[in-house]
């Protein structure tokens, strides 16, 4: 049997179980957040850009366009809100894909559940099976490829996108295996794009494509049969063969489902920068907390993470409020200027222009540590009469079991992203509708 069938059988038998509360409160957890960041995303400058060259041509349908009043059809609506959805990199990430899972796999699966009319459990169980599937995926391929400059978030997420889709129309195992097929060609991301609009742009383009896929397969489209394991497959193009590991996809997908997880669980997001800058922030603001410094009064910052994630958050001099999202020179700096990072941070040109934080950012280092665990790290502050205070992160906060969110933080999230487009009623009823699983 071809890997493509081995994953196939595998997901969808996964789907078909009965999952537990928990499982379906982590979901509902990660679809209302997602759902919130994308109506935040889609009335940023990238969004309107998209919208001005794709509704040109777009036939109309049944499919949102979140956060305005466009229906389009299924496959542009995947692109405009899977864009959307990952502009602001306010959303969700997961250490086994070394990415973002749920604008992997919500931007197709809302699009195709808006055009056939489905809603509440029908959403989860593919949203359960899109989680599944991106978490193994992830095992299998990574973090070699998000090492090698591959962004995880497309080149792996997109077969995420896939299964949530193919279970949610009801597939069979063979055109499953060919929707994912299709998709080991159409995989696509480079790290190089990171701080541009770029980089939310190719997650719509996986959402699209993984729509695309699954419906091509339904028509009966052809694809190779050995796309992931052939010499010239997915996996020896993309890693090299001494670089993957297959057995998290051909196993059987019994146990606990990895969105209960703990070793490696959800990470939801409260500063809307690169979740590999959260563990220095919060030790960062923690000091200033601590010390009671101005920003005037500290002499430097110096900042040790895990080599894994040095590369990207290494912008000492961004360009602008979005390449600021990833560099952890400008976060640390407005942060302690400030007490704390806002989503305009990263919009607005005056504040990321501020004269004390550009200051501040030039006295801020970053280097690497030896620790095996990538979410840990450690800030030095040195003040300006030679004092100097220490602090070790094991982890940002909600990134383990043991470092919990604060309560209602994920609630205020959201009313806050949902309130750039809809009026404060308005956002207190969506979230409320949400909770119920009512989806449309």
């Amino acid at each position: 049997m071809t890997l493509a069938r081995q994953f196939a059988g595998n997901l969808l038998r996964f789907s078909r179980q009965t999952f537990s509360p928990a499982a379906h409160e982590q979901a509902r957890t990660a679809i209302i957040d997602t759902l919130g960041v994308t109506l935040a995303g889609g009335v940023q400058d990238g969004a309107e850009k998209l919208r001005r060259v794709i509704v040109l041509s777009a036939a109309a349908g049944k499919s949102r366009v979140f956060g305005t009043d466009l229906r389009l059809n299924a496959l542009d609506a995947a692109l405009l809100n899977g864009t959307a959805s990952h502009l602001l990199d306010f959303d969700d990430s997961n250490s086994w894909l070394h990415g973002h899972i749920s604008v992997a796999v919500l931007p197709a699966l809302l699009a195709l559940a808006d055009e056939r009319e489905l809603n509440g459990d029908a959403i989860l169980r593919a949203y359960l099976a899109g989680y599944e599937t991106a978490v193994r995926m992830g095992k299998a391929v990574s973090p070699f490829q998000y090492r090698h400059g591959w962004h995880p978030t497309t080149t792996v997420g997109i077969f995420a996108g896939v299964a949530a889709c193919a279970v949610l129309l009801d597939l069979t195992e063979e055109q499953t295996a060919t929707a994912l097929s299709i998709c080991a060609s159409l995989s696509s991301g480079i790290k190089s794009n990171f701080g541009s609009e770029t980089k939310a742009l190719v997650v719509g383009q996986a959402a699209r494509s993984a729509v695309m896929a699954v419906r091509l397969a339904q028509e009966g489209f052809s694809a190779g049969q050995t796309a992931f394991e052939h010499h010239h497959g997915y996996f020896n193009v993309f890693n090299g063969s001494e670089n993957v590991d297959p057995t998290a996809l051909t196993e059987s997908w019994d146990g606990t489902p990895y969105i209960l997880d703990t070793e490696k669980s959800n990470n939801f997001k409260y500063f809307s920068c690169c979740y590999a800058i959260l563990s220095p922030l919060d030790g960062v603001l923690a000091l200033r907390e601590e010390t009671g410094l101005r920003a005037d009064e500290v002499e430097r910052i110096e900042v040790q993470v895990h080599p894994i994630r040095f590369p990207h958050i290494n912008i000492p001099q961004p360009r602008d409020p979005l390449a600021g999202k990833f560099s952890l020179h400008y976060c640390v700096a407005r942060a302690f200027v400030t007490g704390t990072l806002t989503l305009d941070d990263f919009i607005d040109e005056a504040r990321f222009a501020d004269p004390q934080t550009q200051a501040l950012l030039g006295r801020v280092s970053l280097t690497t540590h030896e620790d095996a665990v990538t979410h840990t790290a450690y800030v030095t502050l040195t003040a300006t009469d030679g004092r100097q205070f220490h602090k070790r992160i094991a982890g940002a906060r909600g990134s383990s079991p043991a470092i919990p969110l604060p309560e209602g933080l994920l609630k205020e999230k959201f009313l806050d992203c949902a309130g750039r487009v809809l009026s404060v009623d308005g956002a207190q009823a969506l979230y409320q509708r949400l909770l119920q699983d009512d989806y449309r």
